[in-house]
């Protein structure tokens, strides 16, 4: 790793100084903290129109149309069957969306004691160029907004 990782097309696209993401490098630790921001964006993003696209249209499906969640605003959150819809809903927007990561594993912390809150664990191996990393996540979504907010789960929590 010693000229570090590249930056994601999001970061080129979005850097404040244009053309210094392009030649900038990224440590581990911020490529993982790119990983996480990304995952909050494409948690955060709503399909419009997800049903058309599965059934007409499949290849759009996986197109930038069909970016995002599908909005969760109909479910009972308290609800089994409708939470593991949801973990089911993310780990396949991971795949879809996210190439860097592979093997995704969703799961929601039944221990979390937040109110107002859930908490989903993402685990999955992390795969640019020349490493790979296992990394997790934290994926906290607000019932009230239907927002998400992910981080980087810490090395002292790591499953």
């Amino acid at each position: 790793m010693a000229n570090g990782f590249e930056p994601s097309l999001f970061d080129k696209l979005f850097e404040e100084l244009p053309g210094v993401a392009a030649h900038r490098r990224y440590s581990l630790v911020q490529l993982i903290d790119g990983v996480a921001r990304d995952l909050e964006a494409l948690l955060n993003t709503r399909i419009v129109v997800e049903d058309l696209l599965h059934k007409d249209c499949p290849l759009a499906a996986r197109s930038v149309i069909g970016f995002g969640l599908a909005d969760f605003a109909g479910l009972n959150l308290v609800s089994v069957h409708d939470r593991r819809q949801i973990c089911s809903a993310i780990k396949a927007a991971i795949n879809a969306y996210e190439p860097r990561l592979k093997d995704v594993r969703v799961e929601l912390e039944p221990e979390h004691k937040t109110v107002n809150a859930l908490l989903f664990s993402i685990h999955a191996m992390l795969v640019v160029s020349f490493a790979e990393e296992r990394v997790a996540f934290d994926a906290t979504l607000q019932p009230t907004c239907l927002q998400y907010s992910v981080s980087q789960r810490s090395m002292r929590t790591r499953a």
